[in-house]
């Protein structure tokens, strides 16, 4: 490629990475990583033409006014852009694809090597975070994001994502699923946080909304909210299509199997949202749907020798069960697919007659060559998705990537008739034909796991707009996957835990507060220390709870103050609106769990100075009321510390009952009346290795659960 036509490339893409870009004349006159750009694709040429001395010194002058050193015989393609590129190097023998995005202070390093290959070479659209380092005659394959501050070491492949010193691969961006037509491998194009952090920049959008919040606060709790919606990649002020009600839809399961830690995942994230917003005064009405005939449910039938009907009603109360057992609430509407194959059928009918699908051999499908807007929720091209499906095709559809509305039935599966002869519906058919009857055309919000954006939710939508004419849903919601080994937890995959399995381990509270204490679009790695760690956080703050309700009940009648008195009404001040902020901003409970620790950090800290004072049981009763309130949102921490560590006990098996541990404080109490401490700290002991831990307060001794 020419010079004008790198620098043409480069200039557009400033417009295309950077959303403050606004106009040509900002852009060349106050870019210092366009400059550099523009002062290397001349010294490059410089060098190439054979010319001494003088690219190196062009060179040294650009990183003097730029702050970006560019080695002239660096191969640099067209579209790079360095944003904020304070201290960037590229080193001599470096080369970098096209459509490549360096933040500040990343080095594109050699290895000390006298001569020859001794620097990196990046394929095409490859990110690297802020201070990053790759280092070495290694490669960085295409599509790769480096994380902030990391250093690459080893070549990294394509579709990968990479972190941490020295830098590790966590997430590669092939995935694998199962649909109606067998197991699928396609690209996983599921918005990242941590992308949309980079693109976004803090940008002076996202500052512009933050002050319009502060100073145009909607009347009640918090201000107005914001959620990242998957269909426009970014996130958008929420506006209910009628204020009077807020309508969601999030897909179910499907009946066949005991749930595993991501079903939990997905039914928590939907439980907090319509949480949140009766707290801020929304009204809403909540469907989750069942789906209670596929084949999955056919095939698990026939193994366990009993009707598919009987399956599905199994796990289907295996599922309440798990879910009463997490503090989800039911839904306003919990429809079965089965309930409504009038509606379907309708629906297909439908959809033939406007020529959006077409019927073989009893079957139907629908024909997505004929839905213009095919592929925009997953950001997908059709031509593209059809050459990279590896999946096993039906000879008889017009296209290999039309899925089914209608399935012919087989011999001895359940079927229902319908105009193309008996049948049952397709997977995809059954939450269009649902949402349209409980929630109307078009609704406020749907969601689900971010493995149904692809195809489900994208086959939704063609099928559902193709009927109505109508936008189907206005914000598409997607929680992140559960990891194991980095990997998607999944049963197509047979790497999952059910939810009853960790429930026999830890208490359901610390399995909630797990998966609340990341943001709900983050991967989250599963672990049993992952859930030690959220049993210990839980324990925190019924251990503050028991402080508060001992200090409440002392006499406070002295005037004592503590030197954090000070920081603990300024904190208890704000408390409201900052846990309201992080849950206005696209439902972070990680960010407001981590407002209610540094409330309780800073409250046990003024406690341990021992004030008293009216001031301060004000200040204390206050705080452990505003924690109370952010924990009946989250429905956390809403159990007495009594009632945890009873709990803890059944969990953990401890062998001892309350009255054994009663009987041992006092014990212990008339050894110590008796000044025999030898008998008094045995008793201690023995207690702590059996799980029990004694704390001795002015008024007697207490137990505590050891975590």
């Amino acid at each position: 490629m020419g010079f004008w036509k790198n620098i043409r490339g480069d200039y557009r893409a400033v417009f295309e990475r950077d959303p403050a870009a606004r106009n040509r004349i900002e852009v060349f006159l106050a870019y210092p990583g366009f400059h550099a750009i523009i002062i290397h694709r001349l010294t490059h040429m410089l060098w190439n033409a054979g010319i001494p001395v003088i690219p190196r010194l062009f060179s040294h002058i650009g990183r003097f006014l730029t702050g970006i050193e560019i080695h002239p015989a660096a191969r640099v393609g067209s579209g790079l852009v360095i944003d904020h590129g304070m201290g960037v190097v590229i080193g001599e023998t470096a080369e970098v694809g096209e459509n490549c995005l360096l933040y500040q202070g990343v080095t594109l390093g050699g290895t000390g090597k006298e001569k020859g290959k001794r620097h990196p070479t990046l394929g095409d659209n490859v990110i690297v975070g802020a201070g990053a380092k790759i280092l070495g005659a290694i490669t960085i394959g295409n599509n790769v994001m480096i994380g902030a501050n990391s250093v690459i070491l080893k070549s990294v492949p394509d579709n990968s994502i990479c972190v941490g010193v020295p830098g590790r691969i966590t997430k590669k961006k092939i995935v694998r699923m199962t649909t109606e037509e067998g197991m699928v491998e396609v690209m996983d194009y599921f918005p990242d946080p941590t992308v949309e952090k980079l693109k976004e920049l803090e940008s002076r959008i996202d500052e512009l909304t933050r002050r319009l919040d502060s100073v145009e606060r909607i009347q009640g709790r918090g201000g107005r909210m914001r959620i990242y919606n998957t269909l426009t990649g970014k996130k958008e002020e929420f506006v209910a299509l009628d204020p009077a009600l807020v309508r969601i839809y999030s897909c179910g399961i499907t009946a066949y199997d005991h749930c595993h830690i991501g079903h939990a995942r997905s039914a928590i994230v939907f439980d907090i949202m319509r949480r949140y917003m009766k707290y801020k005064g929304l009204k809403i009405k909540y469907i989750r749907n069942f789906t209670d005939i596929d084949d999955k449910i056919i095939n698990r039938a026939k193994q366990e020798g009993i009707p598919w009907d009987e399956v599905a009603r199994k796990y289907i109360d295996e599922y309440y069960r798990d879910m009463d057992s997490l503090g989800v609430d039911r839904a306003d509407v919990e429809p079965k697919a089965t309930e409504h194959i009038k509606e379907m059928v309708e629906m297909v009918k439908g959809l033939i007659e406007k020529g959006y699908a077409y019927v073989i051999d009893g079957s139907v499908y629908f024909e997505v060559s004929k839905f213009a807007g095919y592929g925009r929720l997953s950001k997908r091209d059709l031509d593209d998705m059809v050459a990279g499906a590896r999946i096993e095709v039906d000879e008889r559809k017009k296209n290999p990537m039309d899925f089914a509305l209608w399935k012919a039935s087989k011999e001895g599966e359940p079927s229902w008739e319908s105009p193309w002869g008996p049948g049952r519906p397709g997977w995809h058919i059954e939450c269009s034909a649902m949402s349209l009857k409980h929630l109307g055309e078009t609704f406020d919000i749907h969601g689900g796991g971010a493995d149904l954006i692809f195809p489900h939710h994208e086959n939704e939508i063609a099928q559902s707009e193709a009927y109505t004419g109508k936008p189907f849903a206005k914000y598409w919601v997607h929680n992140g996957f559960i990891t194991v080994d980095k990997e998607k937890m999944s049963k197509s995959l047979g790497n999952f835990f059910t939810i009853k399995q960790i429930l026999s381990k830890f208490d359901a509270e610390a399995i909630r507060f797990f998966l609340l204490s990341t943001h709900y679009r983050n991967p989250i790695e599963f672990s049993d220390e992952q859930l030690r760690e959220a049993e210990a956080s839980i324990d925190r703050f019924y251990t503050t709870e028991m402080r508060i309700r001992d200090f409440l009940s002392q006499d406070n009648s002295g005037d004592k103050a503590a030197a954090d008195e000070k920081a603990l009404e300024e904190l208890v001040s704000r408390f409201p609106s900052s846990f309201s902020e992080a849950m206005d901003d696209d439902f972070n409970t990680a960010l407001a769990i981590g407002h209610i620790f540094e409330l309780i950090r800073v409250l046990n800290k003024y406690m341990d100075g021992r004030p008293s004072g009216q001031g301060a049981v004000e200040v204390i009763r206050r705080s452990g009321n505003l924690l109370h309130d952010a924990g009946n949102v989250l429905n956390i921490f809403t159990r007495s510390p009594e009632d945890w560590y009873r709990a803890l006990m059944t969990i953990k098996n401890i062998s001892l009952t309350e009255e054994d541990i009663a009987a041992k404080i006092v014990q212990r109490r008339n050894a110590r009346e008796e000044k025999d401490w030898a008998t008094a700290d045995r008793i201690r002991k023995e207690l702590e290795e059996k799980g029990i831990i004694l704390e001795d307060k002015k008024d007697g001794t207490s137990w505590k659960v050891k975590v």
